[in-house]
């Protein structure tokens, strides 16, 4: 029933009074709060999803845990989350692996069980975000770490109670921790009766295609508190579930639900036999070198439309960033002159080569052009048709 069997650190039940005092005062002046499901590194579809949401100032929206590993841009989500003031975040399990690389020293140390579990794409997604500097990425990360590890694992209003996995039925409620808050699963929400009489349990962690019947909803309980009710609210209707994936929204209020699927561009599950985003392989490094050969590749398909439009380049060498180039467009220094116009030769290429594959610029400057075939052809018809006239 508890999914927790890492050797963790496992803290105690930590609830911050200020955040909750804050809600529910938002709560009763009528504002729009809003609970989310598990978002796994989806940062384009957690922004549409906001868009959707329309927020006022006075709006809040809660994560429930989660926030990380698995989908395409952990890191980013984070500082995107981190920017807003409107949006409140809950510990998850994923965050609780995650803290385990860092050191009491502030020193991250990558752990690897939590890299087996989705942590791979998120630390690729550090590394992206810092331009391949390995230093960067670990600062960065370092940083969004000593932030998570601040979070609340549940929070407790009036009515409600918001927490990432759920409540083990079996021990009082406000003297659970992480192990139950954070990983329990069927033990909570199959329990014959509800785990608060008085409140209604929102939770993310457990994905509501094994909760409920229908794939990418939003899943009520069947048991009902005295005030009709659901006893809980499951909230992670799957960013990733292959059947219908996207994130939910739910009004704290009024219940009423928004919706978000997954945008096209992060659906990475699509790929067969794929755990987890393409940033994870390599950590990222392969998506930045990927980047450098994609802009290379523009740069000599733009030359070669102005070719065929009768525009010739002339090549600085000291213009060509070298080291920026993916290794099959490198060059060497070696150069000779043809007709005025420096080439600059790649290794093992023959001089008298047609098509030599030059590197590219981002800008181009003119050095002279040449007639194109249809030009010549128009000139050569008005001499031939002058000289007819004559």
């Amino acid at each position: 029933m508890m999914a927790c069997k890492l050797d963790l650190p496992l803290g105690p039940s930590f609830r911050d009074a200020h955040i909750e005092a804050d809600l529910q005062a938002r709560l009763d002046q009528g504002h729009n709060v809003w609970a989310v499901g598990d978002i796994h590194g989806h940062l384009g579809t957690f922004r549409a999803l906001i868009h959707r949401l329309k927020l006022g100032d006075e709006d809040r929206v809660i994560c429930l845990g989660d926030m990380i590993d698995r989908g395409p841009d952990s890191a980013g989500l984070i500082e995107f989350i981190r920017s807003d003031n409107r949006i409140i975040c809950l510990k998850g399990n994923h965050e609780h692996m995650a803290l385990s690389s860092l050191q009491e020293d502030g020193v991250v140390e990558l752990w690897q069980p939590w890299l087996a579990r989705g942590g791979r794409s998120t630390w690729g997604s550090y590394i992206v975000r810092a331009d391949g500097d390995l230093y960067e990425a670990k600062r960065l990360f370092a940083d969004d770490l000593m932030w998570m590890d601040n979070l609340p694992n549940h929070i407790v209003l009036d009515k409600l109670r918001l927490v990432h996995a759920g409540y083990d039925p079996r021990m009082p409620l406000d003297s659970q921790g992480d192990k139950e808050l954070l990983w329990i699963r069927k033990r909570f929400y199959e329990h014959e009766y509800a785990i608060d009489p008085y409140r209604t349990v929102i939770f993310g962690h457990s994905t509501t295609t094994k909760v409920g019947p229908a794939p990418g909803e939003v899943v009520h309980s069947p048991i009902q508190l005295n005030d009709e009710r659901p006893a809980w609210i499951a909230m992670d209707i799957g960013a990733f579930n292959h059947v219908s994936p996207g994130l939910a929204a739910m009004n704290l209020s009024s219940f009423r639900i928004v919706k978000q699927g997954t945008l096209r561009s992060e659906r990475w599950f699509d790929f067969p036999d794929c755990k987890e985003a393409k940033v994870g392989s390599h950590y990222g490094l392969d998506l930045l070198q990927n980047r450098n050969r994609r802009e290379a590749v523009s740069a000599l398909r733009a030359r070669h439309k102005l070719k065929k439009a009768g525009v010739v380049l002339r090549e600085e060498s000291q213009d060509i960033d070298l080291e920026a180039m993916p290794r099959h467009l490198l060059f060497t220094s070696r150069e000779y002159e043809s007709e005025n116009n420096r080439i600059v030769l790649g290794p093992g290429t023959n001089s008298d080569e047609q098509h030599l594959r030059l590197p590219g610029p981002t800008g181009f400057r003119v050095y002279r052009r040449m007639k194109t075939r249809t030009s010549l052809g128009s000139e050569s018809t008005i001499q031939r048709r002058r000289g007819i006239q004559g």
